[in-house]
């Protein structure tokens, strides 16, 4: 019995140890809106305190889970050759001796910029690790059209963003409520890494009112959107009526299909 009871202490003890290891995580995405080519860097502190000051120091940063800087104190930070281009290294986040080149500053950012990011403060004799998240927006060469056609009493519109990152959501609004089917696709990435996506409505016009509908395009987590709207009096700009309709037809076809199977 004093044998158990000692067990269990001792595995108690080894797993609050284990428990109470410093991890703070960052529950807060931070969104890095690409705009042109002289983009100040983006800094992402490293919080902590620590209490060896007489020891070793490193801070390592990770990008998803893979290291893309270094530093040590008393020396200069040691850039990782496959990310030169992507930190400055140069950088200094404060006069403390311990956090001198401890935040990671983001330079000619990308849509590859956005992932998990990690910083791990490691001394003799304890271990730090903080959590954040970038994601980039990206959306500096979207095309974002809005199409609509009317067959008998109902019109049918098409809403299409083309070149933006990341994942879109589009949604098609009305303000008469008067919106009976919506069909939306998976939006499709293309080799660049940049999505594009369509959605459809149809919708019940029984009358000769003006008509105004809205297609958003948002972002998740993301306050700022794309938007484009349309009235009964638009044409089609650009697109073959024919095509459109048949289009719009078959993606209806689609999806009732998938209801019946």
């Amino acid at each position: 019995m004093q044998f158990l009871l000692a067990f269990v202490i001792v595995t108690s003890t080894i797993l609050k140890g284990i428990l109470c290891l410093p991890v703070k995580i960052d529950s807060e995405t931070k969104f890095l809106v690409l705009e042109n080519d002289d983009m100040e860097p983006t800094i992402l502190e490293c919080d902590y305190n620590v209490n060896d000051t007489a020891s070793f120091l490193t801070v390592k940063w990770f990008r998803n889970d893979k290291t893309i800087y270094q530093w040590i104190r008393g020396s200069h930070p040691a850039p990782i050759p496959e990310f030169k281009n992507d930190v400055d290294s140069s950088y200094e986040s404060s006069t403390d001796p311990n956090k001198q080149y401890s935040a990671l500053a983001l330079i000619n950012p990308s849509i590859s910029s956005t992932g998990d990011y990690k910083c791990v403060v490691q001394t003799r004799s304890e271990t730090i690790t903080n959590h954040k998240s970038v994601q980039v927006i990206d959306v500096r060469n979207y095309t974002l059209n809005m199409y609509r056609y009317k067959i008998q009493n109902e019109t049918q519109l098409e809403c299409t963003v083309t070149n933006v990152f990341p994942r879109p959501t589009i949604t098609i609004t009305s303000e008469d409520d008067d919106i009976v089917k919506v069909v939306a696709n998976d939006p499709q990435q293309n080799e660049d890494g940049y999505y594009n996506a369509t959605t459809f409505a149809a919708i019940y016009d029984d009358d000769d009112d003006l008509d105004s509908h809205k297609c958003v395009v948002t972002f998740e987590g993301y306050s700022q959107n794309l938007t484009t709207i349309i009235t009964s009096g638009s044409c089609i700009a650009g697109t073959d009526f024919r095509i459109l309709t048949l289009s719009f037809l078959v993606y209806f076809l689609i999806d009732y299909l998938k209801i019946l199977v």
